[in-house]
């Protein structure tokens, strides 16, 4: 009799120490993901901000000052991302056509570099 609850001790705990370890092994394949994701958008967050604050300095030495400028993305599922830069200045709305074609092409030089990331400059 004592044979059959020692056996039936040391099954149950064996089943236990399975479950736990399917725990943990499970927690840290996902939690290793949700890490990396989120470690990848808090770099492309940092390159967002950058990218922004160049926009505004570059606009700011042209003389446009309190421009405003937005960027936006679009995440593809295949993890591509396009950017618009979207500049706003009344200054800028009075120029000439070929002085905004101008001043754009000088814009569309200020992107960061990035796995599958595309630009688009435009002015409001």
């Amino acid at each position: 009799m004592v044979r059959k609850t020692g056996m039936a001790g040391f099954v149950a705990v064996t089943v236990i120490l399975v479950f736990v370890a399917a725990f943990f092994c499970a927690e840290t394949v996902l939690g290793g993901c949700g890490r990396s994701n989120r470690e990848t958008e808090e770099y492309y967050m940092a390159k967002e901000r950058e990218l922004t604050d160049r926009v505004r300095e570059f606009l700011n030495g042209e003389g446009f000052r309190d421009s405003g400028v937005m960027v936006t993305r679009v995440v593809e599922e295949d993890g591509s991302r396009e950017y618009t830069v979207a500049v706003h200045n009344r200054d800028i709305d009075a120029l000439e056509e070929s002085e905004r074609e101008e001043l754009l092409a000088e814009l569309e030089r200020l992107t960061f570099s990035g796995d599958r990331c595309s630009f688009r400059h435009q002015f409001f």
